[in-house]
């Protein structure tokens, strides 16, 4: 059994065709999932976009473990002070909590107050609280490439927020982009968090996180307002494709690339996520992005080339996360 993926593997001069094509999948659900849930917020709750799609995607990972022969290790274990929780299942518990449950009611929160490419653009952040976050939890030394890279990352994010930010002007448009970094952090949060869990195969874990956070989703629905009648046709075919694609199949796929080509190669879509949600949300939708946008995005980027320089080996974590960039 393994926990951590492997920190080697090919770059991209050494990538096949098929490695090239299934980051390209990857990149596409990752990027895509902002413009679902776009389409989904059209009629559906926020809640209802969530859990449904955790639950979706909660079954697909289900099937798919049970069909490479896995099962869930039982949920008490008895131990010389009686029967106690399986660790594995406190750790997937932990997990689905703090890296699905709470970030996937945050994104379709703030996608009704920004546009899908900007909320996008947000995800660029997400490796450099990875990096800052195993400096100070996982024995990674905090070096003077991953304080400039957060430096940088950080002014585009100011940038990103705009003069209001600067001038501490509060409104529904500056805290669903505060919002949007929390998930971030969060999504970052619980990839540091699986690299310390228990030993357990792949499939194990991704399905188990993913049931835990429908599991713990779902009391939502007690504090929404269900009108299926009003929900739209477009709507849930999104939240469909949300669950099955960006929350669940793109775990199968990471999955594929790292043992592959490595987690190396797998980081390349942190680049290249954010630049696909921005198109897709001028295409489909008509959203203009100002340059700050874009000059945000050119200094997250470089803040994340910058911190990865030297530090190879959390390009693990950094991948995992990749997982809930939808």
């Amino acid at each position: 059994m393994t926990r951590a993926f492997p920190s080697k593997g090919k770059g991209p001069a050494e990538a096949g065709p098929l490695d090239w094509m299934l980051l390209a999948g990857l990149i596409a659900m990752g990027g895509s999932s902002f413009t679902f849930i776009h389409m989904a917020l059209e009629t559906a709750p926020p809640a209802v976009v969530t859990i449904g799609r955790l639950w979706l995607a909660a079954i697909f990972l289900y099937g798919a473990m049970r069909a490479k022969g896995r099962r869930f290790p039982p949920l008490l274990v008895r131990t010389i002070k009686g029967l106690r929780p399986h660790r594995l299942w406190v750790w997937m518990s932990m997990v689905g909590l703090i890296g699905y449950t709470i970030p996937f009611f945050i994104f379709p929160w703030a996608q009704q107050f920004v546009p899908s490419g900007l909320a996008g653009v947000y995800m660029a952040f997400m490796p450099i609280w990875t990096l800052m976050l195993a400096a100070l939890f996982a024995d990674e030394r905090l070096t003077p490439a991953r304080i400039a890279g957060f430096v940088l990352a950080a002014a585009g994010v100011l940038v990103l927020m705009g003069p209001d930010a600067l001038a501490g002007i509060s409104g529904d448009n500056l805290l669903a982009q505060a919002g949007l970094l929390l998930a971030t952090l969060l999504y970052a949060a619980s990839a540091v968090m699986s690299r310390r869990a228990p030993p357990a195969r792949r499939i194990v874990f991704s399905a188990g996180i993913v049931l835990m956070g429908a599991l713990f989703s779902t009391p939502g629905l007690l504090f929404t307002p269900i009108d299926p009648a009003s929900w739209s046709a477009r709507s849930m075919l999104s939240i469909v494709a949300l669950g099955v694609g960006p929350t669940a199949l793109a775990g199968v796929i990471i999955i594929i690339i790292i043992r592959r080509a490595g987690a190396s190669f797998m980081a390349l879509a942190n680049y290249i996520v954010p630049l696909f949600a921005v198109l897709a949300g001028a295409a489909l939708f008509g959203e203009r992005l100002g340059l700050n946008v874009f000059l945000a995005l050119a200094l997250i980027f470089a803040g994340v080339f910058i911190s990865q320089q030297r530090a190879r080996s959390s390009a693990p974590a950094i991948a995992a996360a990749l997982q809930k960039s939808s």
